[in-house]
């Protein structure tokens, strides 16, 4: 004789063996409705599976074809997740696999640090071509929340095209973009960018080019990445050509002084010479020019330069790191030649470029150099304290021209700071 357990589970065995014609019948003809009740008895009766479940600790096999659907779908669901997977494993993969042969090659290496910021920072961070939103003078009026201290930040002084190959003879016409990336936002600070229209043209005599940034101070805290990728402007659209196009890492240094840095890359037509800084304990100064009195004459040539003057005597830093200072190394803020000095509105002088790293134990120093051709040179110049907030002023006098000049100071933050 059967025991009643057994009875009621060969019972309710048959019933999820029969198929209900009525609930069937529902499914494929019922409108919404009806659609909602079949959906709700369906998980009446779920409940009364899972109380026979509770009740006797066995659940008898389920044959009826909502639950064979139900379980099509998670291995479907299941799939689709384990694809998803895959997929991004081959990404990772295809990111830092690249044959051996290919190790050398700069293009190859530009475009495997693209593979890899895009499956490590894109999340975060934007899109690959995405410029930093971080602003300069971020704490100049207002202290930040967290405890800052003064940082360790790259000075760009230089980048010129040191050498070309591949069928380039000067001069050429230049266009592009070079940028470089720090931990906080793993974005581009752009430090040169031309678009066809305004390319710049550089000789054998004159390779620089004409920087234009950072816009904001350059943490060097992890490794950073230089990006150069110019084109040469021919005479069609068509027939442009590829000057450079490389990614290259620069290492944090334990020094404990401030110094150059000479970095030089070669890639299949070009060869690049950055000229750097290493500015330990520094602050970020932000620069700004207006004139006040009298008007810059036609005919006059001017140059805005910024660099850092040492407090401290030379024989304070230990010899063994002892290496090229960064005092006196000049920043070219604006360069112009005859014609009228570049100003906006209320007579404020647009430089090309306007922050600058700035030792704690340095000083700043801004001058303005005024000639016309063959002329003696009218200099004028104004030094300036460091201070981890707060604003500087002075005056630069050239004699036809005075000019105010106002330094925005401020501490940087080396946390990383996820795009929004």
């Amino acid at each position: 004789m059967e025991k009643p357990n057994e009875v009621l589970m060969r019972e309710a065995l048959g019933k999820r063996n029969c198929r209900d014609p009525e609930a069937e019948s529902h499914q494929f003809r019922a409108d919404e409705g009806e659609n909602k009740e079949v959906l709700a008895r369906l998980a009446r009766e779920e409940a009364f599976w899972d109380d026979l479940e509770q009740s006797y600790g066995s659940r008898p096999v389920r044959r009826d074809t909502e639950h064979a659907e139900t379980k099509a779908s998670w291995r479907k669901m299941d799939l689709a997740t384990a694809s998803q997977k895959a997929a991004a494993a081959a990404a990772a993969a295809a990111a830092w696999s690249e044959d051996e042969e290919d190790d050398d090659d700069p293009d190859r290496e530009a475009l495997r640090f693209r593979k890899r910021w895009n499956y490590i920072w894109s999340e975060h961070f934007g899109s690959f071509e995405d410029t930093t939103l971080i602003p300069p003078m971020r704490f100049t009026d207002e202290p930040p929340v967290e405890r800052l201290y003064p940082s360790t930040t790259l000075q760009i002084f230089s980048a010129k095209v040191a050498g070309i190959g591949g069928g380039f003879q000067w001069p050429l016409d230049v266009f592009g973009l070079v940028a470089i990336r720090d931990s906080v936002d793993e974005n581009r600070n752009i430090i040169f960018q031309r678009s066809r229209d305004e390319c710049q043209t550089i000789t054998g005599e004159d390779p620089y080019l004409e920087l234009t940034g950072p816009t904001r101070a350059v943490v060097l805290w992890d490794p950073l990445t230089i990006e150069v990728y110019l084109k040469v402007k021919g005479p069609s659209e068509l027939e442009d050509k590829t000057l450079c196009f490389l990614a290259k890492e620069i290492m944090c240094s334990t020094r404990v002084n401030s110094c150059l840095l000479h970095r030089t890359w070669t890639s299949k037509c070009s060869t690049m010479e950055f000229t750097l800084g290493h500015i330990d304990s520094s602050v970020e100064a932000t620069i700004s020019v207006r004139v006040v009195d009298g008007s810059w004459p036609d005919g006059f040539h001017g140059q805005f330069v910024a660099c850092l003057v040492s407090t401290h005597w030379i024989d304070e830093v230990p010899a063994f790191y002892s290496s090229t200072s960064v005092d006196g190394k000049e920043i070219v803020l604006l360069s112009f030649g005859d014609e009228k000095v570049p100003a906006v509105v209320d007579g404020v002088i647009e430089l090309s470029r306007r922050v600058v790293s700035v030792e704690t134990t340095s000083k700043l120093k801004v001058s303005v150099n005024a000639w016309q051709d063959d002329n003696n040179v009218v200099e004028s110049w104004e030094e300036f304290s460091a201070k981890e907030r707060g604003r500087s002023f002075g005056t630069l006098d050239i004699g036809f021209c005075k000019m105010d000049v106002i330094v925005g100071w401020s501490l940087v933050t080396s946390y990383r700071e996820p795009r929004r």
